[in-house]
């Protein structure tokens, strides 16, 4: 049985927000359907109205015509709807068929847990054994494609009928991904209704049949996908075309911004890792994660010990250096910006003045007026949208909250070395487009930088070289004239391109 869901005039309000506003689309089963909107549009407001964890304020929601009134989300799932979060949601100590379960159990006569019944259900419902997993191993030990498919098989496990998948392919590598496309068209074919959240746009144009954008909360256009052109939705997206990047540079310096030979981490997740970023240019760092990025980060910083030599506009750096690293013109947008880069609970302007608070003290005495006015200075500079510089950065957009980050340690900080950690994870396409282009001036002012991203597209745009590390390693290095796609997709997997 497949369902068809209606939105009418959905709608929710906080206060004097309006977060949606009289949104009505409908969502056709045996169809993948993309969401898309900026940070703020309204998206997860709406998925939440749909699936029963946020009250609408206005409208209804109807299931093949019928009228539905969530009391909470297991009301959602018992009607055949079914999530899957941006970020796993798994116990990884327990085994495959153990997370699959939980909250759907599978007992025998005196309530003991029935593994053997559960997986004999399960295989019955697979619609490609593409899908099987090693049931009785560890969450712990299964990759991060693995585990994007058992978060799937839950869903299929309650016989979800309908599938809203917040950003599916965030962490996946290229081949991981047109696996993970592949299974979405068996879903598809089995006539499950799929709603895709996802701000990659070539993602939507080669796997989903209709677009609805969200701006401001509202419907801003709905469309087929078939005959759609990228700069189109992108401008109903945005309310503007993106900007061009250019890839023509300035010669590239022979200093060394940054220098790693032989470095390898104390906890043997970094092995004998050897590169250089030179003033003035980009290196992208391309890996599935955990492959030793946060260990690269932390061993540069100082804050991971290590093997091996790291050297800093020529000058040798060591473990435990982390004041004085920062101090030879290192800037850094960490990886989790709420848990290393803000302090959510301070305002904004505090949040741009972090770790520079020296420039703003005379005789132990703070001169707020002038942080203040430099600071706004540097917010404007990245075009950080706020009420107010004195609101918590907590009350900002994610975009908006990277846009701080970046501010803060570029204007701020002035760096000869720029290490960028998921520069753009969870920002919009506006807000990509700024931080792009900024990297790239950046780049021909002099600056080297660093880009660890699990994003392959933002690497081969932003990176005059690429370093593929896999498990600890370097396993491939190509410049910009040889990028090749499937090459690096391979080596982010561990597959020897060679065979």
């Amino acid at each position: 049985m497949s369902l068809r869901l209606e939105a009418r005039h959905l709608g929710k309000v906080y206060g004097d927000c309006v977060a949606v506003k009289d949104v009505s689309l409908s969502f056709e089963p045996g169809k993948i359907h993309a969401v898309l909107g900026e940070n703020g549009a309204g998206k997860s407001t709406f998925m939440k109205l749909l699936f029963g964890l946020v009250e609408p304020t206005t409208g209804e929601i109807l299931l093949d015509g019928e009228k539905m009134y969530w009391r909470s989300s297991l009301d959602a799932i018992r009607h055949g709807l079914g999530m899957v979060q941006q970020h796993f949601t798994l116990v990884e100590p327990l085994s495959v068929i153990d997370n699959i379960m939980l909250g759907a159990e599978v007992c025998d006569g005196v309530g003991r847990l029935n593994r053997r019944e559960a997986i004999r259900r399960l295989e019955g419902l697979l619609p490609t054994r593409a899908l099987s997993l090693p049931w009785n191993d560890s969450v712990s030990s299964l990759s991060v494609g693995q585990k994007q498919k058992l978060e799937i098989l839950k869903l299929l496990f309650r016989e979800s009928k309908i599938l809203f998948l917040d950003e599916p392919t965030a962490v996946l590598a290229p081949g991981e991904i047109d696996e993970f496309f592949s299974i979405l068209k068996m879903l598809k074919s089995q006539g499950k209704t799929i709603l895709l959240i996802t701000h990659k746009i070539n993602e939507v144009l080669s796997v989903c049949d209709t677009y609805s954008i969200l701006r401001h909360g509202e419907v801003k256009a709905v469309g087929a996908v078939a005959g759609a052109k990228v700069e189109d939705i992108v401008e109903k997206m945005i309310g503007h075309k993106l900007h061009e990047i250019s890839h023509e540079r300035k010669a590239v310096s022979d200093r060394a911004a940054l220098r790693l030979d032989s470095v390898s981490s104390g906890n043997g997740r970094l092995k004998e890792v050897s590169l250089q970023v030179r003033s003035g240019e980009i290196v992208g760092i391309a890996g599935v994660e955990g492959s030793g990025q946060s260990q690269l980060v932390e061993s540069i910083l100082g804050l991971e010990e290590y093997a091996g030599h790291v050297t800093i506009a020529n000058e040798g750096v060591a473990w435990g250096e982390t004041k004085r690293i920062r101090g030879l013109g290192v800037g850094l947008v960490p990886e989790d910006r709420h848990a290393q880069g803000l302090w959510m609970e301070e305002s904004c302007t505090v949040n741009l003045a972090l770790g520079l608070d020296h420039k703003f003290f005379v005789n132990q005495i703070l001169r707020e007026g002038e942080r203040a006015q430099q600071t706004s200075g540097w917010a404007k500079q990245f075009d950080v949208r706020a009420s107010s510089l004195n609101v918590p950065v907590q009350a900002l957009s994610g975009g908006n909250q990277q846009k701080i980050i970046f501010a803060r340690e570029v204007e701020g900080r002035q760096p000869r070395l720029l290490i960028c950690h998921q520069p753009t994870r969870g920002v919009d396409l506006g807000a990509i487009d700024l931080i792009h282009r900024r990297l790239m001036d950046l780049r021909d002012q002099g600056v080297g930088i660093l880009v660890i991203s699990s994003e392959l597209d933002e690497l081969m745009t932003l990176s005059d070289r690429i370093c593929v590390l896999f498990e600890g390693r370097i396993a491939l290095e190509q410049v910009r004239a040889k990028f090749s796609r499937q090459d690096i997709g391979r080596a982010m997997t561990g597959v020897n391109h060679a065979h």
